[in-house]
């Protein structure tokens, strides 16, 4: 693996959200700050979560992940603007660090952000 390889770093900002449709007005909202070059939305069953938390009461929903594939120096941005927009108080929002990626995709993604 070459030195400009391992440069070629992007992250995918993951969030869990109660539908493809909040997933999907999320992302387009984030693509039009131009904070991320693409976003994608995977289905999901359900998740279980105790809520209120510290309490005995067991939860269940259903949702989906929305992955948003930007540049690191943008996590926080994109952390605040999904705070903002998202319908759960306490939103799970992370990320996934990629490494290696193809230097034209790399390229392209750089092209497409701020």
């Amino acid at each position: 693996m070459t030195i400009t390889m391992l440069m070629n770093k992007i992250i995918w900002v993951v969030v869990s959200t109660s539908s493809s449709r909040e997933a999907d007005k999320i992302g387009k909202e984030v693509l039009r700050e131009r904070l991320c070059a693409c976003y994608g939305i995977i289905p999901r069953i359900k998740s279980v979560y105790y809520w209120p938390p510290k309490s005995s009461n067991l939860e269940e929903s259903k949702g989906s992940l929305l992955t948003l594939e930007t540049l690191p120096r943008h996590y926080s941005a994109i952390s605040k603007l999904v705070k903002k927009l998202h319908s759960d108080r306490v939103p799970f929002i992370g990320q996934w660090k990629m490494e290696g990626v193809d230097k034209d995709f790399y390229n392209w993604l750089k092209g497409e952000i701020k």
